[in-house]
């Protein structure tokens, strides 16, 4: 399967993830926030309610244009997988998910 490097526009990230380098994405080492404008989308993909407190359109403003300045710059740790883009920096591991 062939994936495509296309980056998404702001207004297709459903949600971000920003952790600890070397943990797992479940939460625990990190946050996941989600746009306001996908809330429905993501709560029915995880199958129950995202709560105001997980949501954050600048959260996702800010981690979006960290994962894009180090796709600008091509950053060798950019990874693209159709679903998501990640990004990882000396520290931390930033996940854009895209709405589709």
């Amino acid at each position: 399967m062939q994936i495509t490097k296309t980056v998404p526009t702001i207004d297709q990230i459903m949600s971000v993830y920003s952790g600890k380098k070397n943990h797992c994405c479940c939460g625990c080492a990190g946050k996941h926030t989600t746009a306001s404008a996908h809330r429905e989308l993501r709560s029915a993909r995880r199958g129950y309610a995202i709560t105001d407190d997980e949501v954050s359109d600048r959260s996702v403003k800010t981690i979006y244009n960290k994962v894009l300045a180090a796709i600008n710059t091509n950053e060798p740790s950019v990874k693209f997988d159709g679903d998501y883009i990640s990004y990882e920096n000396d520290t931390r591991l930033y996940i854009l998910y895209i709405a589709k």
